[in-house]
């Protein structure tokens, strides 16, 4: 019998990375997209075998019932692979843990929802060594937020929960009034403790994908993002897979960090460059946006947390990236052109110039074919706008 796999999250991007690597190891995949019930990109993949539909709207019980109802197998534990915040919250479930494999933090209940909180992550990056920026907390109590002293102008806020915050608040506040505005925004969107932050003028951003068994913790190479989506704030559209040659003291404290915190199951942890200087940002308890990038430099991350949770042997499997190369994100990259924010040329400049595409694969080609469908899509109804936009004003 293959080894089930379901891989959940909203965004299909992030999601096929994961089905590509599982397939290579033989894993039959179900795919459950999060969001509108329309066929996804992923979904065209020869490696899926199932695609399911689910509302956000119906909670972390609704998911719960549709992988208690439709994803079991008799005489197996399927592995569940969380590509978003909101799903790697949903299985942290006692219930789906009787008939799932799942990453988790210590075989504890409810430990995920609890290490999302970006105040306690900082707390332990501090504990090994790791920079942080200096920050407090505005509370909400009652009507209003409860506003610290002594914060520094300009400062930086993002929601202190990763799970219903998102992006939500993330914004430079260069005065009192800016912080109260995004006060505002954050009461507007039941966000009841925000994070503020000494602002960092940064240099570089960076990201390291992971797996951890919860002792042994394997660090492949180093992400830098060299443009960021317009549409997808905090996202990466395109950036460098490198090594980690250079990062070895920094790497060595991002795994300990993970052990000290005893997750199980592949991460992402997000860092800063200021001055010179390194700052943690965040670690993600699931699989990272620009995982593709790890696998295609030939670290397959999640085949690594599947066999080890199957009880076989990883030494088969490279643990390293060797060699630099760029990538590009299609998906954002066509977020942002239907959104008008990426001219057609800078589109088709990212993808024929980089090295890795999260979507293009020789041996998986549908997905892609799907994309360029969108894309055509796309560059018709902005020609038939302009056309008629031209009618109307007699040129």
């Amino acid at each position: 019998m293959k080894q089930k796999v379901v891989v959940i999250g909203h965004s299909y991007s992030i999601r096929l990375g994961v089905i590509r690597g599982v397939a290579q190891i033989g894993c039959e995949v179900t795919v459950i997209h999060v969001g509108h019930p329309t066929k996804p990109i992923d979904g065209y993949s020869k490696y899926v075998s199932d695609v399911l539909y689910f509302n956000r709207q119906e909670g972390t019980e609704g998911l719960v019932k549709l992988l208690l109802e439709k994803c079991t197998v008799a005489g197996q534990k399927p592995v569940i692979i969380p590509t978003s915040d909101f799903s790697a919250l949903a299985i942290d479930n006692e219930e789906i843990k009787k008939h799932f494999v799942v990453p988790h933090i210590n075989n504890k209940s409810s430990s995920i929802g609890y290490w999302m909180n970006k105040t306690r992550q900082k707390e332990l990056a501090l504990s090994v060594g790791l920079n942080t920026a200096g920050s407090v907390v505005a509370e909400k109590r009652g009507e209003e937020y409860l506003i610290p002293d002594g914060i520094k102008y300009p400062c930086f806020t993002k929601p202190v929960a990763s799970i219903g915050g998102g992006k939500k608040c993330q914004r430079r506040c260069n005065t009192p009034e800016e912080l109260k505005t995004v006060l505002a925004l954050a009461e507007k969107n039941d966000i009841t403790k925000v994070l503020i932050e000494d602002f960092i003028d940064i240099s570089h951003e960076y990201a390291v994908l992971g797996y951890s068994d919860g002792k042994r913790v394997i660090i492949p190479g180093v992400i830098k993002f060299l443009k960021e989506s317009k549409r997808h704030r905090g996202v990466a559209l395109a950036g460098e897979v490198m090594s980690i040659k250079g990062f070895e003291n920094l790497i060595d404290k991002f795994a300990e960090f993970v052990r000290k915190m005893g997750f199980v199951g592949i991460f992402d942890i997000d860092f800063l460059e200021s001055n010179g200087v390194f700052y943690f940002d965040e670690m993600n308890l699931r699989t990272g946006g620009s995982g593709a990038a790890i696998l295609k430099s030939g670290v397959n991350l999640p085949a690594m947390f599947v066999k080890a949770m199957r009880g076989e042997s990883t030494d088969n499997l490279p643990l390293s990236v060797t060699r630099s190369a760029t990538f590009v994100n299609e998906k954002m990259a066509l977020d942002d052109f239907v959104d008008g924010k990426m001219l057609l040329r800078e589109y088709k400049r990212l993808v024929n110039s980089s090295d890795i595409l999260f979507m293009k694969d020789n041996t998986d080609n549908a997905p892609y074919k799907e994309l360029e469908k969108l894309l055509r899509d796309s560059i018709f109804s902005y020609k038939r706008i302009l056309k008629r936009l031209l009618h109307v004003i007699g040129i």
